[in-house]
C-alpha cells in the first residue's frame, strides 16, 4: 500500500534541505519528518507525523534539540503559508523522545496539545494538555478521519491513530521497524497489557504501521505475529530460569537473557522484571523479599 521510504533517509540531511515525505501513494495526506532524539539505540530518530489537509494534526513533536524543532517548525509553518493550519499536536504517550518539542512547536503554532489522561498525568507540572483525548474518538483532519485506539502497555497512556479510508496505523511506540520496543517495569510497562494490545492492533487488521522508529511497515499482520511471539519466547525462557531458590534479577538476567550481549543487561533486567510481574499476576511466579521463585 505504501511507496518505499529508505531507512535513514529522513532526519540525516542538516540544515534547511530537509523535507517532510509522504508515507504512501495511496495516503498522501500523512507526512513523516524524522528528528533527531535521545531514544534508544539502535534508533537514533523519531518520527513525527503530519497528518491531513487543510487542518493538519501532528504527531509526537519529539526533539529536545533547538536546531531540530526550528527544523520541523519550518516544515509545517510552510504548509500553513499554503493555508493550512495546525489545528492539533497530538502525543502518543508522555516518554521524552515523544513530546520533548511539543512545547517548541505549540510556540510556534499556537495550536493546542492533545493526549490521553494518563499520559496528561505524567506530564504535570511540565507539558500542559488541553484536551483529554478518549479511546474511541474521530478526528477529522481534512479528508481523513482518524480513530483514536487505546493501546496502553509500554506506556499507561498510549495511543494509536488508525486511518479510516487507508487503514494506516500510526502506532508511536507500540511496535518499531528499528530495533524493538522496551516494556519497562520501572517505568509503569506492562507486559500483559502490552500484549493484550499488540493482540488488539492484530485485530484491527492495519494495511500498513506507521511507527514512531523507522520505515513503514508493509506486512503489518506477520511483523505483530512476530512481535508476540518473540515476547512469548521471552517469556518461556524467563518462566525456565526460575526454580524453587529465589534468585536476583542480576542472576535471572545472565539466564533468561543469555542470547543478548551482556552490555544492554541493564535494558535487560527491567524489560525481565515486566515479564516476572506478569507471570506472578497469573500464578506462575512469586515475588520474595529474597528474590523472584516458582510458586
Amino acid at each position: 500500500m505504501t511507496q518505499e521510504v529508505k531507512q535513514g533517509e529522513l532526519g540525516t540531511r542538516g540544515g534547511d534541505d530537509r523535507e517532510a515525505l509522504a508515507v504512501g501513494s495511496e495516503v498522501p495526506e500523512i507526512w513523516r519528518f524524522a528528528v533527531r532524539t535521545p531514544t534508544l539505540p539502535p534508533a537514533t530518530h523519531t518520527n513525527v507525523y503530519i497528518v491531513g489537509n487543510g487542518a493538519l494534526l501532528v504527531v509526537d513533536p519529539a526533539s529536545p534539540y533547538p536546531e531540530e524543532q526550528a527544523a520541523l517548525a519550518r516544515v509545517i509553518l510552510a504548509r500553513g503559508s499554503a493555508g493550512e493550519q495546525v489545528q492539533a499536536i497530538f502525543l502518543t504517550h508522555q516518554h521524552l523522545d515523544h513530546v520533548s518539542g511539543a512545547l517548541a512547536l505549540q510556540a510556534a503554532t499556537g495550536a493546542p496539545i492533545w493526549a490521553h489522561a494518563e499520559t496528561a498525568k505524567r506530564l504535570s507540572g511540565r507539558i500542559p494538555i488541553d484536551h483529554l483525548v478518549e479511546p474511541g474518538e474521530h478526528i477529522a483532519t481534512g479528508s481523513l478521519t482518524l480513530e483514536v485506539i487505546f493501546t496502553p502497555g509500554h506506556a499507561p497512556g498510549h495511543l494509536c491513530l488508525l486511518e479510516q479510508r487507508s487503514r494506516a496505523l500510526l502506532c508511536g511506540d507500540m511496535i518499531a521497524s528499528v530495533g524493538t520496543i522496551l516494556v519497562d517495569a520501572e517505568d509503569d510497562g506492562d507486559m500483559g497489557v502490552y500484549l493484550e494490545s499488540l493482540a488488539l492492533m492484530r485485530r484491527l487488521a492495519p494495511r500498513c504501521l506507521l511507527p514512531a522508529h523507522g520505515p513503514p511497515i508493509h506486512e503489518p499482520d506477520a511483523h505483530l505475529a512476530y512481535y508476540i511471539a518473540h515476547r512469548l519466547r521471552r517469556e518461556a525462557k524467563v518462566l525456565a530460569s526460575l526454580s524453587a531458590t529465589p534468585q536476583s534479577l542480576d542472576a535471572l538476567v545472565t539466564r533468561a537473557y543469555d542470547d543478548t550481549d551482556p552490555e544492554i543487561y541493564p535494558l535487560a533486567k527491567r524489560s525481565l522484571r515486566a515479564h516476572l510481574e506478569k507471570l506472578v499476576r497469573e500464578g506462575a511466579a512469586q515475588a520474595t523479599l529474597a528474590g523472584w521463585a516458582l510458586p
